[in-house]
């Protein structure tokens, strides 16, 4: 009489469902030196928008990335969301991420796959920096997006700390900056697009603007905002939040119409920027 089989003991390698195993991170990242090897021949724009792309996959894997407890050591999440869902990450999840890594750029790291992640956010930062100015000397935004976009610059901006020789801390410069920023909002504030749709009156301002207001504004658009811009350049932008450089690069670069080459051929991305449209921006910080 035959035995009959006895059920195997060995745990099937074949992942179960509901499983949480490592095959449910898929699609599987790339290598970040495969991205940089592709990203070589790119232009700036292209280029910039390549390594946003893998940051932002890797934030959504690992991330939010932090530095370890009273240390400045670069560190992917302890307890990364499981598995990751494949939309981008989230502004603020974003921001959290690349302030740890500039808070960690200029201290030793250990070797780990963190301190990889960390390298490659720092050529996404410098790749943000050459976008900015590329598309500055272009001339070619429209002045309410370059005055937004300045201003949620300014919104990263860090001041410089007190001299190590001086007993008080001199709080006029940082008061100006923070004047101009203000003033930069108000005139902001006064652009006939935010007639669209109420937004002024949601924001509790007054009616529509008078001409001679409306004037005044637009001065006070490109004198404040070349002065703030002016602050960013100073100091080789290195005072400006990452986060915030990165998502005013990647709205200007894809709202805008800037061109970019693609198998070197130019091509331009058409927007409707002509005053009245209704078409705008929406910067958002956390």
């Amino acid at each position: 009489m035959a035995e009959t089989p006895t059920p195997s003991t060995n745990i099937s390698s074949q992942p179960q469902d509901g499983d949480p195993t490592k095959d449910d991170e898929l699609p599987t990242l790339p290598p970040n030196k495969e991205i940089l090897a592709s990203a070589i021949r790119m232009t700036n724009i292209t280029r910039f928008i390549h390594l946003l792309s893998h940051t932002k996959a890797l934030i959504n894997h690992h991330g939010p990335y932090t530095t370890l407890p009273t240390t400045s050591v670069f560190s992917r999440s302890p307890k990364p969301r499981f598995p990751p869902k494949p939309s981008s990450p989230t502004l603020k999840s974003l921001a959290f991420s690349l302030a740890a890594a500039q808070d960690s750029t200029y201290s030793a790291q250990p070797p780990s796959l963190a301190k990889f992640d960390l390298d490659f956010f720092t050529l996404l930062w410098d790749s943000s920096v050459v976008v900015l100015e590329e598309i500055l000397c272009r001339g070619e935004l429209p002045q309410e997006s370059f005055g937004w976009g300045i201003y949620g610059l300014a919104a990263g901006y860090m001041h410089p700390p007190p001299p190590s020789s001086s007993r008080f801390h001199d709080l006029s410069q940082q008061n100006i900056f923070m004047r101009n920023k203000e003033r930069l909002k108000d005139a902001l504030c006064m652009m006939p697009s935010l007639d669209v749709g109420g937004i002024r009156r949601g924001m509790g301002m007054g009616g529509r603007t008078t001409t001679e207001a409306l004037t005044r504004a637009r001065r006070d658009i490109h004198t404040l905002g070349h002065i703030l811009l002016y602050e960013f350049r100073k100091g080789g932008w290195k005072r400006v939040r990452w986060g915030h450089a990165v998502m005013v690069a990647e709205r200007w670069v894809g709202a805008f119409g800037v061109g970019r080459k693609e198998g070197g051929k130019e091509e331009v991305a058409k927007v409707e920027t002509k005053k009245g449209s209704g078409k705008k921006v929406t910067f958002e910080f956390p």
